[in-house]
């Protein structure tokens, strides 16, 4: 393996970083702490620093260069998990955890930044992106740092981003083209009936009954109106209605989500789902609201930046550790940068041997070995780019 610009001091700083993090975690939107951090830490460096979507940093180096412009993004907010881990850097925050190694990503990319000041002449300009909420599904970070042209404004023209994988062993890395995460979409749907006793079902609209019919109904838009080639879930996760022996409810709700590779089919959801909806309330004569929450589209990695990062990182652990992932059903709001910004987002490798607590579980941890990788990835990316 080969680092060429994060050196041992530099390591060093990463690990103090993600662990001081890691040990004050703050929840979407809240991220205030951890964005003073990352403002001192960038000014501190001589890399100009400013607030953006409420709790997110920006940092540009080199600002005034002509050329391409590179932005890497990292996202910032913790989980609402209780850390169940014995660490001398556990959580202070009760109930709030790193549990997806968003603490990780926070420090690569200030080492990666620590890194290229001190290499500026071999750079670009640069975006460092420290976003918040990357988890708040239906507010996500990413779509108000849209909202607020801050790439735009600085013409970035292509976007980089790693997420730490525990699935993945260190050491290796998982980049690829095309789709890598699926689109992260909910709906709610309210049954309105008749309410009644539960000995005369007929003097009563059964709200129940209605529900059990749309579940049922809208598992056949997935074998049945979506080509089996292109994986689709939709999943009622959740039916509210009633807290009696003998009482029919006037009223129930369903809750789920939807998840696709495809952003064409995504458009189509809520129509076809509405569809459904209303013939079945309607053959049996109650009434309904369906409201369908728009997350992330699906994340979907295009071919030269791929092709760029595949050489760079292949340079950096040897093309053989570039391996092959699943693409997954989780969510990731990168994919709304890449709706208008070339880019791709890399599978970092970082599973602790016969460690097996998933991302989101209170037992998460990362081997820190690895983020040096990543951030020297950043680097050398960067210097690619520029070229």
């Amino acid at each position: 393996m080969s680092y060429e610009y994060i050196n041992e001091d530099i390591e060093k700083y990463i690990i103090e970083m993600r662990r001081h993090f890691h040990e004050n975690p703050e929840l979407s939107w809240e991220e205030v702490e951890t964005s003073k951090r990352i403002l001192k830490e960038l000014e501190d460096m001589g890399i100009e620093a400013r607030q953006v979507a409420k709790t997110g940093v920006l940092g540009i180096l080199n600002k005034d260069k002509d050329g391409s412009v590179l932005a890497i993004r990292a996202d910032i907010d913790a989980l609402p998990v209780q850390e169940e881990n014995s660490l001398d850097f556990v959580s202070k925050n009760d109930g709030v955890m790193h549990a997806c190694g968003h603490d990780a990503h926070a420090a690569m990319l200030l080492g990666a930044a620590k890194a290229m000041a001190l290499n500026k002449d071999k750079v670009g300009k640069v975006v460092f992106l420290f976003q918040p909420a990357e988890e708040f599904i239906k507010q996500s970070g990413a779509q108000l740092v849209v909202d607020e042209n801050v790439l735009k404004d600085e013409n970035v023209d292509r976007i980089l981003a790693i997420h730490v994988w525990n699935p993945l062993e260190a050491g290796k890395v998982a980049l690829q083209e095309g789709p890598i995460m699926a689109s992260a979409d909910t709906f709610k749907i309210e049954i309105i009936g008749k309410g009644g006793h539960g000995a005369q079902p007929q003097q009563t609209i059964d709200p129940i009954t209605i529900g059990t019919l749309i579940v049922e109904n809208l598992q056949h838009l997935v074998s049945r109106e979506n080509s089996p080639i292109n994986p689709m879930v939709l999943s009622v996760t959740a039916f509210n209605s009633g807290n009696s022996e003998n009482v029919i409810p006037e009223r129930a709700e369903l809750l789920g989500t939807t998840r696709t590779f495809d952003n064409v089919k995504r458009e189509t959801f809520p129509e076809i789902m509405e569809r459904v909806i209303k013939g079945i309330v309607e053959a049996n004569r109650g009434e309904y609201k369906f409201t369908y929450y728009k997350g992330t589209p699906a994340t979907i990695n295009e071919a030269a930046s791929v092709e760029m990062g595949r050489k760079v990182v292949g340079e950096i652990i040897g093309e053989e550790n570039i391996v092959y992932q699943d693409p997954q059903m989780g969510g990731e709001d990168f994919a709304k940068y890449l709706m208008d910004i070339p880019g791709c987002l890399m599978f970092l490798g970082a599973k602790i041997p016969n460690q097996d607590a998933p991302h989101h579980n209170p037992k998460f941890m990362i081997e820190e070995d690895t983020m040096k990788t990543g951030a020297e990835y950043f680097v050398k990316y960067a210097m690619e780019y520029v070229k």
